[in-house]
């Protein structure tokens, strides 16, 4: 099921799923976390997380202002795609090898080839499909 599918299904706005606020898995509120509530108490990550309030293996971070999430709440195999989906993507525009001469022109061109708005066009807001098919047009673009 994809998040649009999932998000008709629930009485949730879109807003609400993809700025943290709300758990798409368990259609429940987050919390805003330290580091050490999700990493334990000796984690030097720093920062805060939005995460469920009925799962704890679902969250996300927050960019440096710790309000604004990174994305919506993924589960552990989530953040395992989104992170080899930078690792596909990140070096087209950071590399010397690189496609793009900035990020937002990577995200521009993967908001084409995916079809997807560019406001989605995120690894944060992602599913595990939507990573997938970022990583092969990633991988085949840096072929060429």
């Amino acid at each position: 099921q994809n998040l649009n599918q999932h998000l008709q299904s629930m009485s949730m706005t879109n807003h609400d799923i993809i700025s943290g606020k709300i758990c798409w898995y368990c259609e429940c509120p987050t919390e805003l976390v330290s580091d050490k509530e999700i990493y334990g108490p000796d984690s030097t990550y720093g920062g805060k997380y939005y995460r469920c309030l009925k799962d704890k293996d679902h969250y996300v971070g927050t960019y440096s202002d710790n309000k604004k999430s990174l994305g919506r709440v993924a589960n552990k195999k989530l953040r395992t795609w989104k992170r080899n989906g930078h690792a596909a993507f990140d070096p087209l525009w950071k590399s010397k090898k690189r496609k793009f001469i900035s990020q937002k022109f990577a995200y521009q061109w993967l908001s084409e080839v995916m079809g997807l708005d560019i406001s989605l066009t995120h690894f944060g807001m992602f599913t595990e499909e939507q990573c997938s098919e970022a990583i092969n047009h990633c991988e085949i673009l840096a072929k060429d």
